[in-house]
């Protein structure tokens, strides 16, 4: 085998970083079984159909990782995060990824993703000066995973 060299690229373009993400993907795949992630969202939309919220996650294993919530500030304060969220769970629940987890930092929505069930199990500090960045989880609840997936199967 000949030797490899180790190359500084500070803008990698998107096919040599998917090369990597793909051989990350392929060993999980080796390893677990899993295909690769799939995507999923929730948008919110205005009467003119311009997207002013939305969530998007990736469902993996039995897990679904919610990598953004965000909601415009003319929208906010309304419930629409919440029903967000709900939604994607709701999703997430009837497909068997009951377990969901995200990050969020100090400055973010700590409270609301708390006062949604979700449990911090992790912290790392100084993200940024001042910040902290939390690492959130829920298991959604057997009740609600079977409910879900009865509901699924009925609008099928």
């Amino acid at each position: 085998m000949s030797e490899a060299t180790l190359e500084l690229d500070e803008h990698p373009k998107p096919e040599d970083f998917r090369v990597v993400l793909d051989g990350v993907r392929s060993f999980n795949r080796a390893q677990t079984g899993n295909e690769r992630p799939r995507p999923v969202a929730y948008y919110l939309r205005d009467e003119a159909g311009q997207i002013v919220g939305g969530v998007q996650g990736n469902l993996w294993g039995r897990s679904t990782h919610i990598d953004a919530l965000w909601v415009d500030d003319n929208y906010r304060g309304r419930g629409y995060g919440a029903k967000l969220m709900k939604a994607i769970e709701d999703y997430a629940a009837a497909h068997g990824y009951p377990l969901i987890y995200l990050e969020t930092a100090s400055f973010q929505a700590l409270p609301f993703y708390q006062s949604l069930g979700y449990d911090v199990f992790g912290e790392l500090e100084e993200i940024s000066a001042g910040h902290t960045l939390f690492f959130l989880r829920k298991e959604l609840p057997k009740q609600k995973l079977h409910d879900s997936m009865r509901e699924a199967a009925e609008q099928r």
